[in-house]
């Protein structure tokens, strides 16, 4: 079982640095340089039959590189997911989403070079207004100040998993603004654990309501 786990984790690393290599158009040697990392440490993952993986300090070097988020992907999730968190927010479907929705998230994000929306799914900021269901962008290019929204990535890299998590900024910690208990428990932000990945926009859209 930990061989295939380790062979998934290898696959799913290695379709992550072909879409930074995709969305940058730069070959993987000039990514390597450019984010100060040895070549081979980019060119032997994409070899086909590679078992090898990247360090958290890589995929944190890669993500903030291409502005590009790694998203685990594997079974259906459950609610309550590897970490013993909930998955607060999942990317948003622009395919099966209402144009009309999709044209004011596109309003939202305006000029931001690196900004994507995610749809809330559980109450982790209810008490600053964020409820399930609700549309929120994500503005990867901004700084993290005390008291933001923020979107962060918390990782377990020995099983290859990771889940996304809305808080609030308090550093060095993320909180909740939630009256669930459950989600209360205060998160260490350590860039290498826990990685805040954006700042969420004070707009937000409902599907029944459109805007917020």
């Amino acid at each position: 079982m930990a061989r295939v786990d380790h062979l998934e984790t290898s696959r799913q690393h290695r379709e992550y640095l072909r879409r930074v290599i995709e969305h940058t158009g730069k070959p993987p040697t000039r990514i390597a340089k450019e984010i100060g990392v040895a070549a081979s440490t980019l060119t032997r993952l994409l070899k086909e039959n590679s078992t090898a993986t990247l360090h958290a300090r890589t995929i944190t070097k890669l993500q903030e590189y291409s502005r590009i988020l790694l998203h685990f992907s594997g079974d259906t999730p459950a609610l309550q997911g590897p970490l013993g968190l909930a998955e607060d927010a999942v990317p948003f479907d622009a395919k099966s989403a209402d144009p009309a929705v999709s044209a004011a998230i596109k309003a939202l994000i305006g000029g931001r070079q690196a900004a994507d929306p995610w749809t809330i799914r559980t109450r982790a900021l209810e008490r600053i207004g964020y409820l399930p269901g609700d549309i929120v962008i994500v503005d990867l290019g901004r700084r993290p100040e005390a008291g933001d929204a923020v979107c962060a990535q918390v990782y377990d890299w020995r099983r290859g998993a990771a889940e996304t998590v809305m808080r609030l900024y308090e550093p060095p910690f993320l909180i909740a603004a939630s009256l669930d208990e459950h989600l209360r428990k205060p998160l260490v932000v350590d860039d290498e654990r826990v990685i805040i990945k954006g700042v969420l926009l004070a707009h937000r859209l409902r599907p029944d309501t459109r805007t917020a």
